[in-house]
């Protein structure tokens, strides 16, 4: 991972002379990888027996009553005796790194293959994640368009396969970071309420919100086509959590022209697209500065819509997972300053987080040097 250097500035705004360190640890993965439980539909304590069960140990975190967590082993040495590769796609670079088989859709090109032939599965840049034993020939390959492509021999780190679980196929637990989990922890949803989730997709928090009201808060979820509306409502099937949600495709941007709101909403939840300058682990980084300014006026629009639909006394809480400061406190600053928002500082900080102060703004940050979290920001505004 390599940042420009106008990002690598926006970056040392915040982290200093730690900065170099900083972008190191993106590079790799929390040593924890954490699961939501679906506490509205089987105890946590169950989980952790049944993923035993399944020779997964998983371990319940101390402060956070529906997370639990499995250790991520690593880092190994991977070696692959090839000149051969295979390209893959992001998100598919991520999994194989932690360990997980090659499936079709992950694949983006290849150079020829043989059936059974050891191959370096690399990111699109050219960076070498894992080393792939192919259980087809890249031929019979080019046929499919699903299934299993090549098993994963050696990677730099291990995870447990918790998709392969019957937990997960049942729909009780939910692949979320902690810090994601805190989001609507410090949403405080309540029954009765009426909450929108302003930037739903793939319907996480969302589904979040259903499980700690157990159903009885009126949500609205919003993101910007059909197909991330249908994300959500699959997501919310999958985990029987598909009641009192209505879910909208649209831009949030003008929500408050477009539905009848103005002063009406209890809660929303702002988690808007950013340069994901804290996700872990980043393999290839392609945005620059300019990418961050964009997003940054991009991101107050929905904190300006936002101020109209929330009744007075109603909270609003404004989440990243980016650490640059001109998606995180600048745009508080932005919201207090010329919208009209409050601050909230909660009593006692969310847990794994540091408290942020910066000019009229308080925020949590969760960071890869604080309980090697990934990066991430909250704010707590009230109208």
């Amino acid at each position: 991972m390599d940042v420009e250097h106008g990002l690598f500035t926006e970056l040392r705004r915040v982290y200093g002379s730690l900065t170099s360190r900083l972008i190191e640890k993106l590079k790799t993965p929390p040593r924890r990888l954490y699961v939501r439980v679906i506490t509205s539909r089987i105890t946590r304590s169950d989980v952790l027996k049944l993923l035993e069960l399944e020779g997964v140990k998983a371990h319940a975190d101390p402060y956070y009553e529906e997370a639990i967590y499995m250790e991520i082993e690593g880092p190994f040495n991977v070696e692959c005796e090839s000149e051969k590769y295979i390209v893959v796609d992001e998100k598919t670079a991520v999994s194989l790194l932690l360990g997980s088989d090659l499936y079709r859709p992950g694949v983006v090109k290849s150079m020829s293959f043989r059936r059974g032939e050891r191959l370096w599965a690399t990111t699109r840049r050219g960076t070498r994640i894992a080393c792939i034993e192919a259980v087809v020939s890249s031929s019979a390959m080019s046929a499919l368009k699903h299934g299993l492509v090549g098993v994963n021999i050696a990677s730099p780190y291990r995870a447990p396969r918790i998709s392969s679980t019957r937990v997960y196929s049942d729909g009780l637990i939910y692949p979320q970071s902690l810090p994601s989990m805190a989001t609507v922890i410090a949403l405080s949803p309540k029954p009765g309420d009426l909450v929108v989730d302003m930037n739903a997709a793939p319907g996480g928090k969302t589904s979040h919100i259903v499980q700690v009201t157990r159903g009885l808060a009126r949500l609205i979820s919003i993101d910007r086509s059909e197909r991330k509306a249908g994300l959500i409502r699959e997501l919310l099937r999958r985990l029987q959590l598909d009641y009192n949600v209505v879910v909208v495709p649209g831009d949030s941007r003008y929500i408050h022209l477009d539905l009848n709101l103005e002063g009406r909403v209890d809660r929303v939840l702002i988690d808007p697209p950013c340069s994901n300058l804290g996700v872990r682990p980043i393999l290839d980084y392609e945005r620059s500065l300019k990418d961050v300014l964009n997003l940054a006026e991009y991101q107050k629009q929905f904190l300006k819509s936002a101020y109209f639909i929330l009744k007075p006394g109603g909270v609003l809480v404004y989440s990243t997972c980016t650490l640059t400061m001109r998606e995180n406190e600048e745009n508080v600053r932005y919201a207090i300053e010329e919208l009209g928002y409050s601050p909230v500082e909660l009593p006692n900080p969310l847990p794994y987080s540091e408290v942020v102060k910066y000019k009229g703004v308080v925020g949590y940050r969760f960071s890869p040097f604080t309980e090697d979290m990934p990066g991430y920001f909250i704010a707590i505004l009230t109208k």
